[in-house]
């Protein structure tokens, strides 16, 4: 049975350890700046040859960990036992596998952004950029507040304590500037594409503009043309005949105040004459105009009405004194026929009775003559 490893032994052992992965962790953090200062490099050999020295381009052997005694049990073997070599790779290969897979991704959305603009959609994929940016960079280079020399703010920016620390966070601010410097341009480009889309558009729209208004300016010119051949004397013609009809008009209702008023004049002459035959002819064609609509809107004879309706009073009276006369007149003039007819049948006994019928009947229609106007006319104003 083999005895445990001395004390001295495990000690040697421990610093060959020790030294093979400080040289080791060197090498690698050395070749992933290469790698990182390019995430776009996806091919097969970049990623074949990522292990490479940045200043050598012979490759740097895996580092030879030292061989655990047969003594120790495999179950005996922890974690803890690589801390020395996972502590200080541990950022640079997260970050590595990052920019792998944010590769990868990108790879993916360009494929899909291809095909969507293939298809005629397009304008998709803005803001991704950054937000993958914000991602990928911690959150706390972003805060608005975010002032280095603040002594929270670059400790947490900052946590080194030796050289090497110092070397990794130079690498991972490098890392970072170059992760937003890509994104950034990448953003730039997709927005910038639209915007020199639209301006091309914008062109073309003002190209487009400048021509329907040289087209309307030809039109105005055209409409001016014709308007001056054509439109202007037929335009004339119609004014001038819509002139002819109001003249028309006005001249049809100046003869009709004329009527009118010369009807006025005569059966003011006719009532002052006791003619109420003619007063009566004109006072009926006075309240045919009032009953139409030919004296609408004309205001100088708003008051005919009355005066109509006064003159036909008036003949009433001429009429009724008129009738009051004749018969008084009549009926006088038979008292005297008959006192003469008495003293004729006295003095002529011998006069045939057919004369006296026949005188009889003259006397009645001459009564009846000079009645037959003035009953017509009492009747004509009780109608008006």
């Amino acid at each position: 049975m083999d005895s445990p490893p001395s004390q001295h032994t495990w000690g040697r052992s421990t610093t060959s350890l020790s030294s093979s992965l400080s040289k080791s962790n060197s090498d690698s953090i050395q070749s992933l700046s290469s790698i990182l200062n390019n995430p776009h490099a996806a091919d097969a050999a970049s990623w074949a040859g990522w292990w490479s020295s940045s200043s050598s381009a012979v490759a740097v052997a895996v580092p030879e960990f030292a061989i655990i005694p047969a003594s120790k049990a495999a179950s005996d073997v922890s974690r803890s036992d690589f801390l020395p070599y996972l502590s200080p790779i541990s950022d640079a290969f997260h970050r590595f596998e990052d920019i792998r897979n944010h590769a990868s991704n990108e790879q993916i959305n360009a494929s899909a952004d291809a095909a969507t603009n293939s298809t005629g959609s397009g304008g998709g994929g803005q803001g991704e950029a950054l937000v993958a940016c914000l991602r990928e960079v911690p959150a706390l280079y972003f805060k608005e507040d975010f002032r280095l020399e603040d002594g929270a703010t670059f400790r947490a920016a900052c946590p080194f304590a030796n050289v090497a620390e110092n070397l990794a966070l130079q690498e991972k601010l490098s890392h970072y500037l170059d992760v937003v410097e890509l994104h950034l341009v990448k953003e730039i480009s997709l927005r910038s594409s639209s915007f020199f889309e639209a301006q091309g558009q914008l062109q073309d729209l003002d190209a487009k503009i400048l021509q329907g208004c040289e087209q309307i300016r030809h039109l105005k010119d055209t409409i001016r043309l014709l308007d001056a051949d054509l439109v202007h004397d037929a335009r004339r013609i119609q004014e001038l005949n819509g002139t002819r009809t109001n003249l028309l008009a006005l001249l049809q209702k100046l003869r009709l105040i004329f009527y009118v008023n010369q009807a006025l004049s005569a059966l003011k002459l006719l009532v002052a004459s006791a003619d109420c035959a003619g007063a009566l002819d004109v006072t009926d064609d006075l309240q045919h105009l009032l009953d139409g609509d030919e004296l609408s809107g004309l205001h100088c004879f708003r008051h005919l009405r009355d005066h109509v309706i006064g003159f036909i009073e008036s003949i009433n009276s001429i009429l009724s004194a008129e009738f009051i006369r004749a018969s008084l007149n009549d009926a006088a003039e038979k008292d005297v026929i008959i006192l003469s007819k008495a003293k004729a049948r006295a003095s002529l006994p011998m006069n045939g009775k057919d004369d006296e019928v026949k005188l009889e009947e003259e006397e009645t229609n001459h009564f009846k003559d000079s009645l037959l106007p003035t009953v017509i006319g009492l009747l004509r104003t009780v109608s008006n």
